[in-house]
């Protein structure tokens, strides 16, 4: 029945919706894409009554610009028309890539020239205004100046009022039609979310849920058993179906709630136009313009009268430059303005993420049946080299030493006197490496680049998950969060900071310091599981990333760095003077007091001595009642706070026993019979005890002296109190990352407790390059360098692989699996392999390139060959290349379109599907 009654109310909104619309609609062109009676489609131009949709800008350019929002639907384009053109001749990819570049610089110059003259418009508009308001100020002045007397005044006054109230009745029509428009949207749009929510949203939340809990079943049912020959390649295959169904379900729960986000945003923008949109009620408009006439009038005739009087003549100038403008940018009509505008970027930013989200949805799509393709076998390798194979792979590994970098160095007459010496050297250190139980002293890391990037990406998380909690720590509003996230106590952090100091500071005398290197934790992590202890065969044995290698990067970084914190918190009760008193005084002098029901009782087991549930109570007492609707107090009356684990307030319940003319109580005391008495009317009454004996607190008037002065109050009791404290702040914090080594310190100081740790040191040493300077020991350089230098490490980066660190308490965007290199616009960039040009984005400035079965020479014997692709950002082909040629090797394909160029590199490596590598592994 409540799905029946949403969907009734749609209804109902749609058609109040078309109702009311039809008055506000003008004419559009749409055009629409349909099927000929042959089979062919065409697009064809209707003329249609639309919705009015632009919102700004007065002028003739203005006015011109905006006629684009009178065209609809299937728009022809010059640049879809280009795109779509797959020519499979030279010339015809010549002319297209020509074209490209032309209706590029058209788009862009004609952009520009729009913009430039939008701009001018507007400043002229704004400048004439300006002239023509100082204008009518002046003629205003003259007439009032010269108007003999107050018959005229009142004449002109009567003549501008009575246009005001034409003009001004006109637009409050205009206006109530757009009102009625805008609170009719707002009504189809809210009454559209709740129907969203109940027959969409929530059963495919529900339904999604359900869906990933039931694969996570069928997973734990299907896996195989002990004693199945299969069991791990079945139980792979069951585990990679599970993820990929698992990431589609968290995908359509992120679309789920991509949706939600921006129907909640927009029915708010909605919900404000239509508010602002309001005319008020037309009977008030002929006083509200009389009235700001009359003020009007009044003031110029004040400023008239007085022409000596400077001050005051700088107060109308202010009044009339500044005051009234910025009234004006804060009135109705224009916050009316800013929240359309808000509407249509809201719109833009819904087709954007819509857009993204298609291309991740096409991603998965891809992805769906990847686990059941089966992967190339990796050759087995040989338990030993004969000796012509080692110099096979000796000659190898110096020609593609030669080839990409020797080269380019010597001249060729040097050549065969080098490749002799480099092969001899070669055999020599296989040798001696076999018979030093040193199966790897080439100086390569012995890990694979997917491992090698994994633990790069996993000390990175580290540090930026640290630093999150650093910036949640600088949240005026999160700190507390941050610093439990540190350890710290919730309790212990009662007040917030005054002021927070990061860094160097009078506590911390020291600025916080990042010094993170990847090649040093490459390095370190290839001498640190390398195997001294292996057979003298020659083999390389690789490490692998897994959950042993997390536990050793969090006790380096552990052992690096550690955050810092000093809670300085100095804040204190002072007493007030006087207090602040609620209730009191003596009953028969008419003293007035608060209501309490009668079950108060005594608890010695309690954080609190007493308690009593008001029946009347104000607001200053009542944040202090507990969940059941009583005080809390202790054994001296003092009002403790239940929602604070019963801390101390600054209030005190009043104890009635005694009398002082300070604390207003009402009893008396008789010291010679150690009564309590009250009086009232002039009699004597013995205090009637209700509950306690005489040595306790008696806070609370009974039921029978209530009775006594009210007898309608008999059933309840009464009680009063005061405010005798006040909570003083003063508090700061301190906090800053202490580096109690360096990273350095830190894996040296590791590899120094291991076995061979001689042995380790040096092929570190090796391996970063601190022997002979020499950086490049370490990189397995197996894809030409796309960038005109030698290395890639001759440019400067501007983004690393891994999640971003920029410094310690700043913002980063965390992962990125790629590098931004500082080059500059127009950069050529070089072919990495003989590939093909598989994906040209020209609107995101993007090209892919591929190549199956890459040759990576260090991996495995005689090399494993892989399907690698790289992706470019910021660059474009060059003319005469276009989406689906194949280039050769160091051919120069393309250019950069921005001062940095982005790589990113994904290979199918041996795990399930493909995987990024930071490009500096293998790029020259």
């Amino acid at each position: 029945m409540s799905l029946q009654r949403k969907e009734n109310n749609l209804r109902k909104a749609q058609a109040r919706y078309d109702k009311v619309s039809k008055r506000s609609k003008q004419f559009q062109v749409d055009f629409r894409r349909e099927q000929t009676s042959g089979g062919s489609f065409r697009t064809r131009a209707y003329i249609v009554r639309g919705e009015k949709e632009n919102h700004g800008g007065t002028g003739i350019i203005h006015a011109t610009v905006n006629q684009k929002y009178r065209i609809k639907g299937d728009v022809p384009s010059v640049t879809r028309a280009i795109n779509s053109w797959k020519p499979k001749s030279k010339k015809g990819k010549a002319f297209k890539a020509a074209a490209v570049v032309t209706n590029f610089a058209v788009h862009d110059v004609t952009r520009t020239a729009v913009d430039t003259a939008l701009a001018a418009e507007t400043v002229g508009i704004k400048t004439a205004d300006t002239a023509q308001r100082e204008v009518r100020n002046k003629l205003k002045q003259k007439y009032t100046r010269e108007a003999v007397d107050d018959y005229h005044r009142g004449v002109f006054f009567m003549g501008r009022t009575s246009v005001d109230a034409v003009k001004g009745t006109r637009q409050h029509f205009k206006q109530k039609k757009k009102n009625e428009l805008e609170k009719a949207k707002y009504k189809l749009k809210a009454a559209d979310n709740k129907l969203y929510k109940a027959k969409t949203e929530k059963p495919k939340m529900a339904s999604n849920k359900a869906a990933l809990k039931k694969a996570k079943a069928d997973l734990k049912a299907k896996k195989a058993g002990r004693g199945y020959k299969y069991r791990k390649a079945k139980n792979l295959r069951l585990k990679q179906a599970y993820r990929q169904d698992k990431r589609e379900l968290k995908f359509e729960k992120k679309q789920l709630k991509t949706e939600s986000k921006f129907r909640k945003k927009e029915l708010r923008n909605q919900k404000k136009i239509a508010r602002n949109s309001s005319p008020g009620l037309l009977v008030l408009k002929p006083a509200k313009y009389t009235a700001s006439r009359m003020r009007a009038s009044a003031w110029q005739k004040a400023v008239n009268e007085d022409q000596d009087n400077d001050m005051l003549h700088a107060i109308d100038s202010a009044k009339r430059r500044i005051a009234e403008p910025v009234k004006d940018k804060v009135s109705k009509p224009q916050r009316l303005q800013k929240q359309e505008k808000k509407r249509d970027r809201l719109h833009d930013d819904r087709a954007k993420s819509n857009k993204k989200l298609n291309r991740q949805e096409n991603r998965l799509k891809d992805k769906h049946d990847s686990h059941k393709k089966r992967k190339k076998k990796k050759p087995k390798k040989q338990t030993k080299k004969s000796f012509s194979e080692t110099l096979k792979s000796a000659f190898k590994f110096v020609k593609n030493v030669y080839e990409k970098e020797v080269k380019r160095f010597f001249a060729t007459l040097a050549v065969p006197i080098l490749i002799i010496f480099l092969v001899f050297a070669f055999i020599l250190m296989i040798f001696s490496s076999i018979a030093s139980s040193s199966g790897f002293t080439l100086g390569t890391y012995a890990a694979q680049d997917y491992d090698l990037s994994e633990a790069e990406k996993y000390y990175t998380e580290l540090a930026y998950d640290m630093n999150e909690k650093i910036l949640m720590v600088s949240d005026p509003d999160d700190w507390k969060k941050g610093l439990v996230k540190f350890g710290a106590k919730k309790k212990d952090l009662k007040d917030k900071p005054d002021n927070w100091y990061w860094g160097k500071s009078s506590v911390y005398d020291w600025e916080p310091v990042y010094d993170f290197d990847c090649y040093k934790l490459w390095s370190f992590l290839c001498a640190y599981y390398y195997d001294f202890d292996a057979d003298d065969n020659g083999d390389i044995k690789y490490w692998e990333f897994k959950g042993d290698t997390k536990d050793l990067l969090e006790e380096i970084f552990n052992a690096e760095y550690e955050f810092v914190y000093w809670y300085d918190n100095k804040s204190r009760w002072e007493e007030l003077d006087p207090y602040n008193y609620w209730g009191g005084g003596k009953a028969d002098l008419g003293g007035t007091y608060y209501q309490a029901e009668k079950d108060a009782y005594i608890y010695d087991d309690q954080p609190y001595k007493y308690r009593f549930k008001p029946k009347a109570i104000t607001s200053d007492l009542s944040k202090y009642e507990d969940s059941d609707g009583y005080i809390c107090i202790s054994s001296n009356y003092r009002v403790l706070d239940p929602n604070d684990d019963y801390a101390l307030t600054g209030f005190y319940v009043m104890d009635h026993r005694y009398f002082s003319g300070t604390s207003r109580p009402f009893y008396y005391h008789d010291s010679s019979s150690d009564e309590y008495f009250f009086k009232h009317n002039g009699t004597r009454y013995d205090r009637s005890f209700w509950g306690w004996d005489g040595t306790d607190a008696w806070f609370l008037v009974s039921p029978t002296d209530t009775h006594i002065w009210n007898s309608s109050l008999s059933d309840v009791c009464m009680y009063g109190y005061y405010e005798k404290y006040y909570w003083k702040t003063e508090c700061n914090l301190y906090y800053n990352v202490k580096q109690k080594k360096t990273f350095d310190e830190v894996i040296k100081d590791k590899l120094k407790t291991m076995s061979h740790k001689t042995e380790r040191l040096a092929y570190y040493n090796l391996l970063i390059g601190n022997e002979d300077g020499n950086t490049l020991y370490g990189n397995h350089q197996t894809l030409y360098n796309l960038l005109p230098e030698p290395s890639i490490r001759d440019y400067i980066l501007k983004r690393e692989f891994g999640y971003e660190m920029t410094g310690w308490n700043q913002s980063s965007e965390g992962l990125y699996q790629g590098i931004k290199v500082y080059a500059d616009s127009g950069t050529k960039l070089k072919m990495p392999f003989k590939g093909k040009i598989t994906d040209v984005d020209t609107a995101d400035n993007k090209i892919t390139i591929r190549k199956d079965d890459v040759e990576y020479w260090y991996d495995g014997t005689g090399g494993t060959k892989r399907d690698t692709e790289v992706t470019i950002a910021n660059a474009k082909l060059l003319s005469g290349f276009s989406e689906g040629d194949t280039v050769k090797q160091g051919v120069e394909f393309a250019k950069t379109t921005a001062g940095n160029v982005n790589f990113h590199i994904n290979i199918d490596t041996d795990g399930p599907g493909w995987d990024y590598v930071d490009p500096r592994l293998v790029l020259y």
